[in-house]
């Protein structure tokens, strides 16, 4: 006799048993003093533990702003407005819009999470490749739960700062820290 059982699993997204969201991610870039000024895309992402990722532009071929040697940047994205100036089509119902695109981590842990800094090697108007220099990079991820995670380029704020190199000849991406 040939019995046949289903079995079927249903995952209520419910208030009080929903993943927390990221409410807001900032970034922080320090551009070393000898770095040469790229006009390349760089993005911030993040991977979260079984439900994906998402990349961030910080400059993005659509703006005109460039990474010059020795200024240090602020960028923002969030689902509820910050004390930022929002980064390229962040507003709203923007494409990279924390609102409308939410990213859920999986049970709020600091370390289900990854988080990267990439630069393209190519600019849009498809100029060569060109290195850019970093003396500290910082992310803060905040959830609506209220939780805030710290990630860097160091792995605790009392080491010395390590160069961070992003070019062809070193490599295009740095994974950070949590702190």
């Amino acid at each position: 006799m040939l019995t046949t059982v289903n079995v079927v699993f249903v995952f209520f997204n419910q208030k009080e048993n929903a993943m927390p969201l990221i409410q807001s991610i900032e970034v922080y870039v320090v551009v070393n003093g000898t770095s040469a000024t790229t006009a390349d895309p760089v993005y911030v992402g993040v991977i979260t533990k079984h439900f994906g990722g998402r990349e961030f532009p910080l400059r993005y071929q659509k703006t005109s702003m460039s990474f010059v040697g020795g200024q240090t940047y602020k960028f923002g994205f969030s689902a509820t407005g910050g004390d930022y100036l929002p980064a390229w089509d962040s507003q709203g119902s923007g494409s990279n819009s924390l609102s409308a695109y939410p990213l859920e981590v999986s049970d709020g842990a600091q370390f289900d999470q990854r988080v990267y800094l990439r630069k393209e090697p190519v600019r849009a108007d498809g100029q060569a490749d060109s290195a850019l220099f970093l003396d500290d990079v910082s992310v803060t991820l905040r959830l609506d739960s209220g939780e805030a995670f710290f990630y860097r380029t160091r792995y605790s704020t009392n080491e010395e700062p390590s160069l961070v190199r992003l070019a062809n000849e070193y490599g295009q991406i740095v994974y950070l820290y949590p702190v």
